[in-house]
């Protein structure tokens, strides 16, 4: 299958890009100009160079495709970002990812699949969303899943069917996750509040696993939801890994101090309370996670980067 992947170049797009490409599929990856393209040509992706604000670029490739993959963001975590700058990016995503439909308007493309976070369901509380939950875009999703509606309706117009991923917290070697191994080996990295609100996270590895299916199933008209069964504290999270690399568990600083310091989507993203069920999704995908324990995964990572503390990795 000829697959154009866009934002091929970052932590999701690359692991994707890779997968696809050891499984056979023929990939083209979009990556801006100016910008490192060596993570998307490791993971054996043919480049191009374009914005997707201006389509003239590639939409003649993107045309040619069976499949598009849009993993490309407005914003990266860590951005200092406050919530009129993510009602802006929202628009631009909108924008950009609807020129992704138009591209693919009455050509070969099966589909086009995107990639969400589940900070799309907001703060749910004691309860947990699933793919039929209503979306509420908190923190920098609100960059993103902000556009869903204008990216759905753009969808429904053009008549290119859509597959909608959301994503747990991605956990693996680089990306958000490496930075902040780093952060707490500085002595740096701090927790947003008390760190009592539940994240729902997913190993790397599992994320490959789940686009190789997506690839060669093509579920279209589907939301999909990516994690794994056990959502977690944000302070037993880092405080694991913490204790795996050896590190003092992280302290905690006042959202408001965090927001002051990091901006308030980091704020809001890393204080929103948001667990996710992705039991429908695993059992349409057939999709058997390696690690549907977080706590296997961060060992596993951990090791796997060379960080895993000796008397840890005895025990």
């Amino acid at each position: 299958m000829n697959i154009f992947v866009t934002g091929a170049n970052g932590f999701i797009g690359s692991t994707i890009t890779r997968r696809l490409s050891a499984d056979g599929h023929k990939v083209t990856g979009l990556v801006r100009p100016g910008s490192d393209a060596g993570a998307a040509e490791a993971a054996g992706a043919s480049i191009i160079r374009g914005d997707l604000l201006e389509p003239d670029t590639w939409k003649s490739t993107a045309a040619r495709m069976d499949l598009i993959i849009s993993a490309s963001s407005p914003v990266r975590m860590g951005e200092v970002l406050s919530l009129p700058d993510a009602r802006r990016r929202s628009y631009l995503h909108g924008q950009m990812t609807g020129n992704l439909f138009l591209a693919a308007q009455g050509s070969k493309v099966r589909a086009i699949a995107l990639n969400y976070g589940i900070l799309g369901y907001g703060d749910t509380g004691e309860k947990a969303a699933d793919e039929f939950s209503d979306l509420d875009p908190k923190g920098y999703e609100r960059s993103i899943t902000g556009a869903y509606w204008h990216i759905d309706k753009t969808s429904r117009k053009t008549k290119v069917p859509l597959i909608n991923v959301f994503s747990g917290w991605a956990y693996g070697p680089g990306g958000w996750f490496g930075r902040s191994l780093d952060a707490m080996r500085e002595g740096s990295f701090r927790l947003a509040g008390d760190g009592g609100n539940h994240m729902s996270f997913i190993h790397i590895d599992d994320v490959s696993e789940a686009w190789s299916i997506i690839a060669a199933k093509v579920p279209t008209g589907s939301r999909l939801c990516l994690t794994d069964e056990h959502p977690v504290t944000q302070k037993s999270f880092f405080g694991y890994a913490a204790k795996l690399i050896g590190c003092p568990p992280p302290r905690g600083i006042d959202p408001d101090a965090y927001a002051q310091a990091l901006g308030e989507l980091a704020a809001e993203s890393m204080t929103c309370s948001t667990r996710v069920s992705s039991e429908r999704t695993t059992r349409m995908l057939g999709l058997k996670l390696r690690y549907p324990d977080w706590r296997e995964g961060l060992a596993q990572v951990i090791d796997g980067m060379g960080l895993m503390m000796k008397e840890e990795k005895a025990a």
